[in-house]
């Protein structure tokens, strides 16, 4: 079957055959359709053989009147002779009708023309008579005998017309039937092997544009249907058959030709790209492509001056024109609607944009700008921030994957070290209770109970600000009394303070401030906090504690005046491992306030540091308890 469809020969003859199957579908149905229409097909062969004198009577009266009245007198006298050769059953006679004083019309007196006059009083003859305004006509017709009519030539041709197309009425079903069969199995054959062959010829086709091949068929169609008004069996029956035939045939090929070059394209997809419609709307898409890519370099300054200043001058022509005319008042309405609906709509948009700008801002990173309905310089913005906004994404990615390896990796370290610290404890401790001959010796093990109690010390508190960063700790949240708690840690401190030579001044309310907080780690920040005020106050002054009650909140001050010039920001200050130029050589890690910071926004609070000069102060704040 494969091969079939690919034979160029066998679809050349399926599609001559197609040609010869619709003539024969299209002039049996021709048949059919008059038969049924003059219902022959229910009626005896008498009454039809009536009915078709009747029609042969009807064209002959009409074509003699016309020619009597309408032609010259030679071209009628040809006309005439032309009837009268052989016309042995025909005969006609014409009269000139008389209106009498009842209103009655007749045709009396001597015929004006006449032939064959015998004919009216003979037997089997088929007479009638016909009134055309001031003429009347009687046609004598009768029965053909030996095998011809007897009639003149066109007269002939119609009555031979009307006994072909009933006799012909059975076998036109036959036919009509075959043929439509036939053209519907060669007309989906070649459908099916449409685009089947060659490979060179797939790409003939796509060189044809479809649309272009539609206009022509279309032409051909209304040329050939045009043509259809030519027919006239009666008077030129093999020229009218001849053109008839041209016709239809000329119709089939065209149609069924373009359907057949439409399968082919269509089963290669992509039938559009090749029709020139297409191509002009690609061409038109590319110049607009270029013209928006032009106006887009165009600064969004110049491009609107561009738009304002062309507004204007058309404002400015067509003012004077609304006297004249008024469909430049129209006009102008309509250029000043669309001014503020487009003004409304960009300002829309800019406010799309500021929102988008400002979820941005507040840290919506999730939060993408909708470009739909943007043009030109805002669709650009609108990229933009969103560039930004993924931009911003991956920095605060990055950074928390930083942080998050930082943490895991303190954590490890220290863990790690933990057990070898742990064992030189140990052994400085056994070290500690031999009796050391040397006092050298001795010296050298304080130094060592004094430094491994230091690294030890730092490695808890890098665990602690490894946990406080990343929150992997369990708050156990429960009623404190703040300043309870307060005391507590100052007086743990009260003789640590004395000998940095330090003065703590506490002021405390006398209602007693209840806040949600996990008291070990609460204490943790105080302890914290005081043990840097010990380390990094300067001697000889005064340390000032306060708590208060302000807006529903608990406010817990701590102020110092440093030892050390101050040469940091308070935000480098909370940082990890940050601790001032001249107190690296002092003991310390430089954790204490990040520990305090992270521990306290833990516990729903808020840790601010604020230097002025020297004066260090320590600002922590936490909701009260409702009562």
């Amino acid at each position: 079957m494969e091969q079939i469809k690919k034979n160029l020969a066998v679809k050349i003859t399926a599609f001559v055959l197609l040609q010869f199957f619709v003539l024969v579908t299209v002039f049996s149905a021709a048949v059919v359709i008059f038969n049924v229409s003059q219902g022959w097909y229910s009626k005896d062969e008498e009454s039809v053989r009536a009915e078709i004198f009747t029609e042969t009577a009807d064209f002959a009266s009409g074509e003699i009147i016309d020619r009597y009245v309408n032609y010259g007198s030679q071209e009628l006298e040809r006309f005439f002779s032309g009837l009268e050769e052989d016309a042995v059953n025909f005969g006609y006679a014409i009269y000139e009708e008389s209106v009498d004083a009842n209103g009655t019309i007749s045709m009396q007196g001597k015929p004006l023309r006449q032939l064959h006059g015998d004919l009216k009083n003979g037997g089997d003859v088929y007479q009638n008579s016909y009134d055309f305004e001031s003429y009347g006509v009687e046609i004598y017709l009768r029965a053909p005998q030996d095998g011809t009519t007897g009639f003149p030539d066109e007269i002939a041709s119609f009555y031979g017309l009307q006994q072909n197309l009933y006799q012909y009425r059975i076998p036109a079903v036959i036919a009509g039937s075959c043929g439509l069969a036939g053209a519907i199995a060669l007309f989906v054959f070649l459908m099916v092997s449409a685009g089947c062959g060659r490979k060179n010829s797939g790409e003939i086709l796509k060189m044809i544009p479809l649309d272009l091949g539609a206009v022509v068929a279309g032409v051909i169609l209304a040329v050939l249907l045009s043509a259809v008004t030519s027919i006239q069996f009666g008077y030129e029956f093999d020229a009218s058959m001849a053109l008839a035939i041209f016709i239809v045939l000329g119709a089939s090929i065209v149609i069924s030709g373009f359907l057949t070059i439409f399968a082919a394209r269509a089963k290669q997809g992509a039938w559009w790209r090749s029709t020139i419609i297409y191509l002009c709307l690609r061409l038109l898409r590319r110049l607009q492509k270029a013209a928006a890519f032009f106006i887009r370099q165009i600064p969004v300054v110049w491009k609107t001056a561009a738009a304002a200043l062309i507004f204007f001058f058309l404002i400015v022509f067509m003012a004077p024109q609304v006297y004249y005319n008024g469909f430049f008042l129209f006009f102008i309405a309509v250029l000043l609607l669309a001014a503020c609906v487009l003004a409304v709509y960009t300002a829309m948009c800019f406010k799309r944009l500021k929102e988008g700008a400002e979820k941005i801002a507040q840290g919506d990173l999730a939060y993408q700008i909708d470009k739909k309905g943007l043009f030109w310089d805002l669709s650009d913005h609108a990229d933009t921030l969103n560039h930004i906004r993924i931009g911003i994404s991956r920095a605060v990615e990055e950074r928390t994957k930083s942080e998050r390896f930082k943490a895991e990796l303190i954590t490890n370290v220290s863990h790690d070290i933990k057990t070898p610290l742990t064992s030189i404890i140990n052994y400085v401790d056994f070290l500690k209770k031999e009796e050391l001959g040397s006092e050298k010796a001795q010296e050298y093990v304080e130094v060592l109970d004094r430094q491994s109690s230091r690294l030890k010390k730092l490695t808890e508190d890098l665990v602690d600000a490894s946990k406080a960063a990343t929150g992997n700790i369990k708050m156990e949240l429960a009623p404190c009394q703040v300043g309870v708690l307060l005391e507590q840690t100052i007086g743990e401190y009260e003789e640590k303070a004395e000998n940095c030579k330090l003065k703590f001044v506490t002021k405390l309310p006398d209602k007693e401030l209840e806040i949600m907080a996990d008291g070990r780690r609460l204490w943790r920040v105080f302890d914290n906090l005081l043990n840097n005020i010990c380390k990094y106050s300067q001697p000889e002054t005064r340390v000032y504690l306060n708590l208060e009650e302000t807006d529903g909140q608990a406010v817990i001050t701590w102020r110092n005046t440093s030892r050390y010039e101050l040469n940091l920001t308070e935000e480098e200050l909370t940082e990890r491992f940050v601790r001032g130029d001249r107190s690296r050589h002092t003991e310390g890690s430089g954790l204490g306030l990040s520990i305090a910071r992270n521990l306290v926004e833990l516990q729903g609070g808020r840790f601010r540091v604020v230097v002025d000069g020297d004066l260090f102060k320590v600002i922590l704040k936490f909701p009260l308890i409702e009562e």
